[in-house]
């Protein structure tokens, strides 16, 4: 693998002859074109492959969640480290009927040494007309780095159509509850998560699994 300095072609991802040029992080690399394997993959390769399809499709949906709930580092990216995580906890069945395991999704990784408070007694609730409401509590003697100013986010998902969204605009743990209206098409079942992140995003609380709700 190469590192590319920024010359007289400017910024460029894709090949030059046998090079393939991306980004990773905020450097480009170049790396050899990969050769096409004429070997059968074996049922071992099969068996990650479908795994990772599965967990990539939902997990990149959210790069800007992800990047808040796991942060980077000098070995690895955001969404890696997501989808490694997820891809050990979060997927149940047997191929080829993997499904995601919904309670086990995990959309931030506390840091070792630092952290901040979940929310305390959270509640997902439907309201009338396509609405949704989240509610916690502040704990008496907040614990590690927990501030009132950390920041929500939250992720509410619509298995029918696939389709992912979030409470709107910029909540901070002390307002302790918050309304989303649902698109139409997020009527029927639907499934939530929250996380809270410092205001500087170095430290994120664990993901909590609200459960799901039936939006009418």
């Amino acid at each position: 693998m190469a590192i590319l300095e920024q010359g007289q072609l400017g910024l460029f991802n894709g090949k030059i002859g046998a090079l393939v040029i991306s980004k990773w992080k905020n450097s480009y690399v170049g790396r050899g074109k990969p050769k096409k394997s004429t070997k059968a993959p074996t049922a071992g390769q099969l068996d990650t492959r479908s795994k990772f399809a599965l967990v990539g499709k939902f997990i990149t949906r959210f790069p800007k969640i992800i990047a808040a709930g796991y942060g980077e580092t000098k070995k690895t990216t955001a969404m890696n480290e997501a989808i490694r995580y997820n891809l050990e906890h979060a997927v149940s069945g047997i191929y080829p009927n993997y499904l995601l395991d919904l309670p086990n999704i995990m959309l931030s990784k506390v840091q070792v040494g630092t952290w901040i408070d979940a929310g305390l007694d959270p509640v997902m609730t439907a309201l009338p007309k396509r609405g949704l409401q989240l509610t916690w509590k502040l704990e008496d003697v907040p614990g590690g780095d927990t501030k009132p100013t950390d920041i929500l986010y939250t992720l509410y998902y619509h298995p029918q159509s696939q389709l992912s969204m979030s409470a709107p605009g910029k909540i901070v743990r002390s307002k302790l509850t918050v309304d989303t209206s649902m698109p139409r098409i997020f009527q029927g079942e639907v499934h939530g998560w929250m996380f809270f992140s410092s205001e500087d995003g170095k430290q994120a609380s664990i993901t909590q699994y609200l459960g799901k709700v039936t939006i009418v």
